[in-house]
């Protein structure tokens, strides 16, 4: 199959611009997509390039790969580092009770190394909730919000309840039984998690 420089041309310079919009979520399919650019046409005779064969069959299978992947892979480049470590394979392979529980849990486990970290003559509570009462209120040790604007009292108030929250949702029941997890309710989850992490990196 032949076509002209400029159609050849074009489709090249759509790969490359698939190549770049996709180098987030596929970075090696991204640079595959770079290197099939390149050597999709050959040149034929004057003014026409043949198609290569071998390369249209890999440029192929890579955009149908693409266009039917059942796992989107650009959230997790977004979520903390500790918490894709620990849930993104459960999720990937779909289990998603299990991603979301852990993810939850290596919540109580940051907030139980900050309060040592912050206060180490300190027995270490029990109860999460302790945890967070120590840390996150308005006199806890840890300092994250400005608490001499209206905002910043606010700001602060949110986040302990959102801390207080993810616990008394997820991982109190957890604690009693198995509870079931849908994929979009363990993304929620996760990404909530994720957010919390964050926080108690500031």
């Amino acid at each position: 199959m032949t076509t002209d420089l400029v159609s050849a041309n074009n489709t090249c310079y759509q790969i490359n611009t698939v190549s770049d919009g996709i180098a987030k979520e596929y970075p090696f399919y991204s640079i595959e997509l770079k290197k099939i650019s390149k050597n999709l046409f050959r040149n034929y005779t004057y003014g026409t390039v043949a198609l290569n064969s071998a390369a249209f069959g890999e440029l192929y299978i890579i955009i149908h790969h693409i266009i039917k992947e059942p796992v989107n892979i650009a959230i997790w480049q977004e979520i903390h580092p500790r918490i894709a470590a620990i849930s993104q394979e459960l999720y990937c392979d779909g289990y998603y009770d299990s991603a979301a529980e852990k993810a939850v849990k290596e919540v109580e486990s940051r907030l139980r190394e900050l309060f040592q970290q912050l206060k180490p003559n300190a027995a270490l509570p029990a109860k999460v909730g302790d945890i967070i009462g120590a840390l996150l209120t308005e006199n806890g040790a840890y300092h994250f919000a400005d608490l001499s604007t209206a905002s910043g009292r606010d700001f602060r108030r949110g986040i302990q309840a959102l801390f207080e929250g993810i616990f008394a949702a997820y991982r109190n029941p957890s604690a009693h039984a198995n509870l079931p997890c849908t994929k979009r309710e363990a993304i929620e989850q996760i990404v909530l998690a994720s957010q919390l992490m964050y926080m108690l990196d500031k």
